[in-house]
């Protein structure tokens, strides 16, 4: 893509911009305390650029001013989530409750989400305040938990916690609570500024990229009527939204919250993070849940949240161990509400697996594979762990080899002929290169990524790193790699090669893999409650249709129910892959960021869209 001809006057015209960006910048100032009032200046990055006619545009990433989509920061809920993780492992021979105050002064997102990663017995958001008598209900579900034999409570309060008088409610005030109606063992944990810190995951690292490169193009494509906007990724397409549409709901949030209602302020924070499912028709058929596959982390989540929800529905849940063959060999048992209880950080299936066949009765499959290479989603559960575990790894490796200088690392990754964990991991690890079954490379590939090392041995970070799918070339194997990298480096740099193995498929699940596995999973069971009620027919169900059996698949900003039989054409059956993957469109920024010369393809760049507002909220 061409650079615009008032960005090249500018580049000849430096002291011109100079003088110019001092002006601007006293502009802003002035600007931000006329129309930004009450928002964090320090949560957006922004971006600058002029034409000749001196007109200033803005691309802002975003960080939480919209939790209608998603931001960088999901690393505030990692570390979250570890810590109760670590408080669950070391407490489990306790009867103890902990109340954990999280960050959100204005947001509950934290502690909403960390809520559902780690299953929380209870949570104060400031959105949505608890009711008068919140006491008693809190302290009666504290009670019934522990008679479950339920050994840790945990309690999350957001740090701008409120009542529904607009009173604060504080993580003391709440122990205190405990401890006088209960009596029980309570310890308050305040996390504070320890959310901001860390090393990011690899969710926030592969989502800053795109969006700083979504926010390029919209600087690049602006005219001077194009009004200043913020990026953001809505499911999994980015989006850019007009800044001071996206300022404006910010503040009626908050006057919603002022005024009391609480209602609105919940439908102005966005459907995707704060969906409340209100059961009102109870019915008994029996539902079955069962998994098919390998292990992924984040499905036992998935289960956990089918069963509570419906149980809710008011259905007979029964778990079925070894897949479809144990369920011919009646292996199902009734699970009840407290036999899930904990399932949430559990990594692996704690439902046993095999294969698929039909039936005459409704169907929904969640996808749930580290390969993330089921046809008809972007996303699946386990993907993201899987993908944390490989960048955690090469950070490490990249540690190591901080002390030694002129070194490249090959690591092989899983995914059997899907390069989604290759490329990605190469993307949030800053690899050098990553050799993917999906585009085909060659030995003068493999040479001229050897003398791009070379060349970066002279520079001052003398180390690699290269990436290889599992399955990536038959004859090009990890091996071969290793040895042409060996040869071909000697006297410039040695090579070490790393095979992470089935270490990927274990591990706690992520927070995103905890959140996606709960969410997915309540809405294939409140969709399986519909279908199980539309085809109810004189005492039984009976279900045939192509509508009857379908994956429940993310697809660009949406979860979309799609008959199974519709996705044959899509897949590539010889090698278990999709034939399109929406990834393969980041591997031009992995090159680019890696310094080789590459073209991004910008045809579904975001384009500037209007913020959508509740159609019964009247401001």
């Amino acid at each position: 893509m061409g650079k615009p001809d008032s960005l090249n006057k500018h580049i000849a015209n430096l002291t011109t911009i100079k003088s110019y960006l001092t002006t601007v910048a006293k502009k802003i100032v002035k600007w931000r305390k006329t129309h930004l009032t009450n928002v964090s200046f320090n949560n957006i990055n922004f971006e600058l650029s002029c034409d000749p006619k001196l007109t200033l545009y803005f691309a802002g990433r975003v960080i939480h001013l919209m939790p209608n989509s998603r931001s960088v920061h999901f690393n505030s809920i990692l570390l979250f989530v570890l810590v109760v993780d670590l408080l669950i492992l070391c407490f489990c021979s306790h009867q103890r409750t902990f109340v954990l105050e999280v960050m959100g002064r204005h947001c509950g997102y934290l502690a909403l989400v960390s809520a559902l990663a780690c299953g929380a017995d209870y949570v104060f958001i400031p959105e949505y305040p608890p009711e008068e008598g919140w006491e008693d209900h809190m302290c009666a579900r504290l009670s019934e938990n522990r008679a479950r034999k339920k050994r840790l409570n945990i309690i999350i309060v957001s740090e701008g916690a409120i009542d529904s008088f607009n009173k604060p409610i504080t993580s003391e005030q709440v122990k205190d609570l405990v401890v006088n109606r209960l009596g029980f063992d309570t310890r308050v944990t305040i996390l504070g500024h320890v959310q901001r810190g860390g090393t990011p995951s690899a969710f926030d690292r592969i989502l800053a990229s795109r969006m700083g490169v979504e926010a390029v193009f919209a600087l690049l494509e602006a005219t001077p009527e194009t009004p200043g906007c913020v990026v953001t990724l809505s499911g999994n397409l980015a989006v850019r939204l007009p800044l001071m549409e996206c300022v404006q709901m910010t503040q009626d949030v908050q006057k919603a919250m002022d005024e009391r209602r609480f209602k609105d302020a919940v439908e102005l924070r966005g459907r995707n993070s704060w969906v409340a499912f209100q059961c009102m028709v109870m019915s008994n058929f029996t539902v079955a849940v069962l998994n098919v596959g390998a292990p992924a982390a984040g499905m036992n989540a998935a289960v956990r949240s089918a069963v509570r929800l419906g149980i809710t529905e008011g259905h007979k849940m029964l778990a079925v161990t070894d897949g479809f063959e144990g369920f011919s060999r009646g292996q199902i048992k009734e699970i009840k509400w407290g036999d899930v209880g904990g399932w949430t950080g559990q990594g692996g299936s704690i439902l046993a697996r095999e294969k698929y066949e039909a039936f005459c009765i409704p169907m929904v499959m969640v996808p749930a594979t580290v390969s993330n290479n089921v046809p008809g989603s972007d996303f699946s559960i386990g993907a993201d762990t899987a993908l944390n575990t490989i960048t955690d790894t090469c950070d490490r490796i990249k540690l190591s080899a901080s002390g030694t200088k002129r070194r490249v690392f090959i690591i092989e990754t899983m995914g059997g002929y899907c390069g989604y964990l290759a490329n990605m991991g190469a993307l949030a690890a800053g690899a050098d290169a990553a050799y993917i079954f999906e585009e085909k490379f060659d030995i003068r590939e493999l040479q001229a990524n050897v003398e791009h090392l070379t060349e970066k041995m002279k520079t001052n970070i003398q180390r690699g790193l290269v990436l290889r799918n599992e399955n990536s070339s038959e004859n090009y194997t990890t091996d071969f790699i290793y040895q042409l990298y060996s040869e071909e480096g000697k006297g410039v740099f040695d090579c070490r090669k790393n095979v992470l193995g089935h270490m990927q498929q274990g591990g706690a699940p992520s927070p995103f893999d905890r959140n996606f596995g709960t969410k997915i999973a309540a809405k294939a069971l409140l969709w399986i409650s519909n279908q199980l009620k539309e085809n109810y027919r004189r005492g039984k169900v009976f279900a045939n249709t192509p509508e009857t059996v379908c994956l429940l698949g993310m697809r660009k900003r949406n979860l979309d129910f799609q008959p199974v039989i519709m996705l044959q054409d899509e897949t590539d059956f010889e090698h278990r892959i999709p034939k399109e993957q929406w990834w393969l469109k980041m591997r031009p920024l992995m090159k680019i960021l890696a310094k080789y010369k590459a073209s991004y393809d910008i045809s579904e760049s975001g384009q500037l869209e209007h913020v959508v507002r509740p159609k019964a909220y009247v401001a």
